[in-house]
């Protein structure tokens, strides 16, 4: 059976017997905002931390990343990517959360090559550093956002060689991106753990509900390429509908 998660955006939304009944993991995502105050972000983690005492599945927290870029050339840049991160992974450590996801923040313009690789020698380098500053022991995602290629993400991936990292593969930004997604789990599939499952247009990053379609093509690549992620639905879906939903990818 899969390993199904829920996506929420407050925790409001987070009904803890509701998600327990359905097996169902949460991903939590309300730490992204970047506008939460100091005070804000640590009475929303007292409050999960209540919460999931008393619940059995995954837990997973979305870390920040609007205009984030940790391999940045400028040192103020990159000590305010820093500063966010290691928010995130203390606030993933006092969850005790199972996964902590970041956005890859590649730029798929800078592609010629000694750029691309002075990035991700610098990623490397900021992931060292900061990774030794938190005793945050669940895996690091790293997740697709504007990339062309895989190869672009599975390059971040070898460079940053930090043990457990692996990759959250985004369906719905590859689909606003018209990417081939075979391809992407094809090349990607030694570091794939966990899938953000959602739908669009073909043009926007919309967030809609994927078709059964949708689900059957995915479920036949990971079968093909013998691979048994977390799957993650991260489109809204009040708590009326969620048992409806979970049900159309269990089989």
């Amino acid at each position: 059976m899969r390993q199904i998660v829920k996506c929420i955006s407050t925790v409001d939304q987070f009904d803890v017997a509701l998600f327990n009944r359905l097996n169902l993991g949460v991903e939590i995502q309300d730490f992204s905002e970047p506008n939460l105050s100091t005070d804000e972000r640590a009475d929303l983690a007292e409050r999960y931390s209540k919460l999931l005492i008393d619940f059995a599945g995954i837990v997973s927290l979305h870390g920040p990343y609007l205009d984030l870029k940790p391999a940045s050339p400028d040192p103020l840049i990159r000590a305010v990517s820093h500063n966010r991160y290691l928010d995130a992974l203390q606030t993933a450590t006092q969850l005790n959360a199972d996964y902590l996801i970041f956005h890859s923040q590649i730029n798929p313009f800078l592609d010629e090559p000694r750029l691309r690789d002075l990035n991700n020698l610098q990623t490397g380098e900021f992931w060292n550093k900061i990774t030794g500053e938190t005793d945050y022991r669940g895996t690091i995602l790293i997740e697709n956002i504007f990339e062309k290629t895989p190869d672009m993400l599975k390059r971040y991936i070898q460079t940053a060689a930090r043990p457990g990292m692996k990759i959250n593969l985004d369906i719905g930004h590859l689909r606003a991106r018209r990417a081939d997604l075979e391809e992407w789990i094809r090349e990607l599939k030694d570091y794939i753990a966990y899938i953000h499952v959602h739908s669009n247009d073909g043009n926007h990053d919309l967030h809609l509900p994927p078709g059964q379609e949708e689900i059957t093509d995915l479920y036949r690549l990971l079968d093909k390429y013998n691979l048994d992620p977390v799957l993650a639905l991260e489109y809204s879906c009040d708590n009326e509908r969620i048992a409806d939903e979970v049900a159309r990818y269990l089989r």
